[in-house]
């Protein structure tokens, strides 16, 4: 700078006033840049070559040119708010192990919650324990949630529930407000540098509490959305508790939190209830998993019961509460909690195939109802031929094989075989229609549920496209659940067809067997009759032959 030049002269982006902006601004910025660097040291390390040389790349810039910090503090804000990202998103890639560079891995990192590697054969991975600074090994289980997170991170598989421990410990304390800015702010006589700094913090405040405003960290933590600056603040003032209401939001996406909290059950009732949250991932407590249900007047957001859960499940998250227990994760940071939260049940399922689904239900009600009264009378049939064929000397009419003999043994003598077998096959013919009687009705109606359910289907995809015709395609989710609706008759066609197929197979099966068994003794019966009878004539005819001779 060429002396006796004012500042401004000599750098001409340097508005008036700027000079006394900047100095106190970079001593702000430079205590931030002090808190981002040891924030990443004590963090989970993921991406931290990255993430330094972010931080050095803005101590550079601002020990080269400090008086035009107003214009680098925008950068600043820039790299707290990419690590605030980092702690609500999900994310995989393959990198050298940590603590052992001499290993390629695949990494899965939950936010700020947990940060897991896995091997590339799959057969070995850890999470990374922030309490321990150091790997801890996975079991076999937890080794194919970790597949499975790796998978829904890579988009090759729809989110789901993880059953994954994570890297954070429980804390007790409660989260304070942020801190306050005690920086002593001389005024400005020409406020133009002011001026712009204060338009860039309200530009990025604006954007903050939008982005924030459905955040699982406003619970329990105290911290209050960024506020835009009222008229006639003074920028230095501003920018700096932008920073630190920054740092302390970035900072909450890494801990785990337990605080009492106004609950939703699933009847409606609010209740206060201790909860758990962990970063900006999860809300859990007494054993269900918690989702977010935004008030009307857009406060903080109140907390409900998700519904759904398994035994197991809320098992699961009941042994979880004090650590050290693998959790139910929510990959997508809530989005799946409402998705299940707002998955019909199975009766509203049902009742969305409408007319078409109640018709099939009921064809299928009837014929599973025909075949299970037919399969109790033939193993009904079944015990008394069981007891008839222990008793052969006995003829009982309580069974088709005793009714059988007995109109065989009713024929008159003299009769040739050819007519004793006419007579026991009319016998047995008599009996089939009330042993396979129900079979036609079951599989007419197992063949008939599915074409039921395409044409519910079909009427359903009109009725869709016609809204489509009306609305048209701008919003998927008309669509989607539109599309959703018309194949539950479908479904319902299915779900009634498989059973009863499987109804008409066993009562046939049953049947046949029947069959085969009165077929057998029927035949046996003619064998000994007819052997009984040619015996005499045969030994008669030796007699004559023996006179004759």
């Amino acid at each position: 700078m060429a002396s006796g030049a004012s500042p401004e002269e000599a750098d001409p982006r340097l508005e008036p006033g700027a000079l006394g902006l900047a100095l106190p601004l970079a001593a702000e910025m430079a205590r931030s840049l002090a808190r981002l660097e040891a924030f990443i040291a004590g963090d989970l390390p993921f991406l931290v070559e990255q993430r330094r040389a972010r931080v050095g790349d803005l101590r550079r810039e601002l020990a080269a040119e400090p008086l035009l910090a107003h214009e680098q503090w925008e950068g600043l804000v820039a790299a707290w708010r990419q690590e605030l990202a980092y702690g609500r998103e999900i994310d995989s890639w393959r990198g050298l192990l940590v603590g052992d560079a001499s290993r390629e891995v695949d990494y899965l990192r939950l936010g700020r919650v947990g940060l897991y590697f896995l091997s590339p054969d799959g057969r070995e991975g850890g999470v990374w324990s922030r309490a321990e600074a150091g790997w801890q090994p996975l079991n076999a289980a937890a080794l194919a949630e970790l597949r499975k997170g790796l998978a829904i991170a890579r988009a090759r598989r729809p989110p789901e529930l993880l059953a994954l421990p994570v890297s954070l410990s429980p804390e007790a304390e409660q989260a304070g407000a942020p801190a306050s800015v005690p920086l002593p702010v001389t005024p400005i006589a020409e406020d133009g540098g002011d001026a712009e700094l204060l338009a860039r913090v309200d530009r990025q405040a604006g954007e903050l509490r939008d982005s924030l405003a459905g955040s699982w960290l406003r619970l329990g933590s105290g911290l209050e959305l960024p506020t835009r600056p009222s008229q006639g603040a003074s920028g230095i003032a501003a920018s700096a508790e932008l920073l630190r209401g920054l740092e302390a939001w970035t900072a909450e996406s890494g801990r785990w939190r337990r605080f009492e909290a106004p609950v939703a059950d699933l009847a409606g009732h609010i209740a206060p209830r201790e909860v758990a949250r962990l970063g900006d991932l999860m809300a859990f407590g007494g054993g269900d998993l918690l989702r977010r249900s935004t008030s009307e007047h857009g406060d903080t957001p109140r907390l409900a019961v998700v519904e759904g859960l398994s035994a197991e499940q809320r098992n699961r998250l009941a042994a979880a509460w004090s650590g050290g227990e693998a959790l139910l994760l929510d990959p997508t940071a809530g989005r799946l909690l409402d998705a299940l939260s707002a998955q019909p049940t199975l009766v509203e399922r049902f009742h969305q195939g409408g007319a078409v689904g109640y018709v099939v239900v009921t064809l299928g009600g009837l014929g599973l109802l025909a075949a299970l009264l037919q399969y109790a009378y033939l193993l009904g049939v079944t015990l008394r031929l069981r007891r008839q064929c222990r008793t052969p000397e006995r003829l009982r009419d309580d069974n088709p094989l005793g009714r059988v003999l007995a109109r065989f043994e009713a024929l008159p003598d003299g009769l040739p075989p050819e007519a004793l077998e006419a007579r026991l096959d009319e016998a047995l013919l008599a009996e089939l229609p009330r042993l396979e009687r129900g079979q036609g009705l079951v599989k007419l109606l197992a063949a008939v549920a599915p074409l039921l359910g395409l044409l519910g289907t079909v009427t359903g995809m009109i009725v869709t496209f016609q809204a489509i015709t009306v609305f048209g395609t701008g919003d998927p989710q008309l669509m989607a659940g539109g599309i959703s609706q018309a194949l539950v008759t479908t479904v319902l066609g299915l779900i009634t067809a498989v059973p009863l197929l499987f109804a008409h197979t066993a009562l046939v099966s049953r049947s046949r067997r029947l069959v085969g068994l009165l077929e057998g003794h029927a035949s046996a019966t003619l064998a000994d009759h007819l052997e009984a009878h040619s015996t005499p004539a045969k030994a008669s005819s030796r007699e004559s032959h023996a006179l004759s001779a």
